[in-house]
């Protein structure tokens, strides 16, 4: 690499006695290369005193300024975007309209809550969050994160009762009808004990009689 500082020395100061060899050129070399070093090791603890662009081992210390601790099933990407973006997480956090945009930060996108007032007025702080299934599926490691992520983020006085996830597989039966296979699985957040499986099965068909009549 090029030293900044020996070119400056040579095209911008013009000092005449560098450009010939001798105890004076090699001494501004020398001077020049430590300038480069300094200015090498500037722009690091620059980078370092921002989350975007430290360096790994860095993000916890930012993070815990920040109030934002990571969790075990987290990636070292999400972690290091929660902390840039600490004042958006913390804003959005304590809010139903901010968990879905929280959800879709894990990869978790068209999540939905629904109340359980609608069907026990007494349970009126308790939700269940509803997580459509990927194309990749959904495991275990998945469901702590959502609940983990659902929990760090819902207002206080709500309680999660709940997560549901819900898919649907559709494929020709046969000729003339369509077979739609739909699955929802709640899980209990703390200890599930039940799974609920429904299957709706659809089909249809028609049948045409032509009759030929000749007269005469």
């Amino acid at each position: 690499m090029k030293s900044i500082f020996w070119k400056y020395f040579k095209d911008a100061l013009g000092w005449a006695l560098i450009h010939s060899p001798g105890p004076i050129s090699v001494v501004a070399k020398g001077v020049a290369l430590v300038f480069d070093d300094i200015r090498e090791d500037i722009f690091w603890l620059r980078d370092q005193l921002n989350p975007l662009t430290c360096e790994e081992q860095y993000i916890p210390t930012h993070g815990a300024t920040r109030g934002i601790l990571q969790h075990p099933l987290e990636s070292t990407n999400q972690y290091r975007i929660r902390v840039v973006k600490a004042y958006a997480w913390h804003r959005q956090g304590g809010k139903a309209e901010g968990m879905p945009k929280i959800l879709e930060h894990y990869g978790y996108e068209g999540c939905t809550f629904y109340n359980c007032r609608k069907d026990d007025e007494a349970r009126w702080a308790e939700f269940k969050a509803q997580i459509p299934v990927p194309e990749h599926g959904l495991e275990a490691n998945d469901y702590s994160l959502v609940t983990w992520a659902v929990q760090e983020t819902k207002p206080a006085r709500s309680k999660l009762a709940a997560l549901q996830t819900h898919s649907a597989i559709q494929g020709a039966a046969n000729a003339s009808g369509t077979l739609l296979l739909c699955s929802v699985v709640t899980l209990e957040p703390e200890k599930p004990k039940e799974a609920l499986l429904t299957v709706t099965i659809s089909s249809g068909c028609g049948l045409h009689t032509i009759t030929t009549t000749s007269l005469g």
